[in-house]
């Protein structure tokens, strides 16, 4: 049965069908900000994401927990659930200073009170002898709920961790139409074995000829007033299945998810394993028990990752 939420994808799938790609993002900022107003299309997201096989068996591979909206040859969207630290800091950065390559980026916030993030400009200075790269700051913006921001390819930015939990829709595509790219979203066998064959290509030297996003000196950080380049990006270790599933739950009562009937249902679908790791806190839910957000110790404190905002603009231009 079509829902709400298909009826938008059709109009975003058909907006970056029928337009080039940068266009299509400004044409689709009305879209996303009518899906960020209507609550029951975060619902309608929830409920595929936890009906799909595996969602259960996750680990909470960073801070963010994502459920994947829609991915296809032009675009991808994903609900990103921004967890708070322990201690609620917002000056804290939750990752390098990065930028996406080619990819372009339009983000809206459907809840919560949101995120501070710096963008800075695009024409920064790389020096890749000296490993270090020179960059002004663009703007300093708040991501309060129904906030929509695009950032743009090669412009590098940075988000900090809110205050409290907050979800961002963010659409992806590259930034121009690319036949060969195209191939690569659609195809399922290039897209398991995408590793292998990157591996490949890159020691053909083939990879930026191919178009491909090549994830190198993406991101940067701050360190004695300067800042440094990561030829290689720095990945959060894998959390825990157990926290992933956890923190689930306490999403599905933040954003006032009420539908139990489909959680009863569900219980009934899950392999011994999952529900063995879901069925505490799917108790806690069912229950009307509170459930508390809890970080993945694994992932506080990760050098390079996590730096304050005051060391971040001493290092500025």
């Amino acid at each position: 049965m079509k829902t709400d939420l298909d009826a938008y994808l059709e109009k975003l799938t058909s907006i970056f069908r029928n337009n080039d790609y940068r266009l299509a993002h400004e044409k689709a900022k009305d879209v996303l900000l009518s899906m960020a107003r209507d609550s029951t299309i975060l619902f309608d997201i929830i409920r595929r994401n936890l009906s799909s096989s595996g969602f259960f068996s996750q680990k909470r591979i960073n801070p963010v927990i994502a459920f994947e909206i829609i991915k296809n040859k032009d675009f991808s969207i994903t609900a990103h659930c921004w967890m708070p630290l322990p201690d609620r800091a917002t000056n804290i950065t939750h990752q390098s200073i990065h930028h996406h390559g080619r990819l372009l980026l339009t983000s809206v916030s459907p809840f919560g009170e949101g995120y501070e993030s710096i963008i800075f400009k695009k024409d920064f200075v790389l020096d890749k002898e000296e490993g270090l790269a020179k960059m002004s700051i663009e703007k300093i913006y708040k991501n309060p709920r129904y906030n929509i921001e695009f950032v743009d390819s090669y412009t590098p930015h940075v988000v900090f961790y809110p205050h409290d939990f907050s979800i961002t829709y963010a659409m992806w595509s590259y930034d121009k139409k690319d036949g060969a790219i195209a191939l690569l979203r659609q195809s399922k066998f290039i897209q398991t074995n995408k590793k292998l064959i990157f591996k490949i290509l890159g020691g053909l030297g083939l990879l930026k000829h191919a178009g491909v996003n090549v994830l190198e000196n993406f991101d940067f950080y701050p360190e004695n007033q300067k800042i440094h380049v990561l030829k290689d990006r720095v990945m959060y270790p894998a959390g825990s299945n157990e926290n992933f599933v956890r923190n689930v739950f306490y999403i599905l009562q933040k954003v006032g998810f009420a539908d139990k009937g489909f959680i009863e249902q569900l219980k009934t679908k899950l392999t011994k394993e999952e529900l063995a790791i879901a069925e505490a806190p799917m108790k806690q839910f069912l229950n009307d028990q509170p459930i508390q957000d809890v970080f993945d110790s694994i992932h506080l404190h990760v050098p390079k990752i996590n730096f304050s905002k005051e060391e971040l603009l001493k290092s500025v231009n």
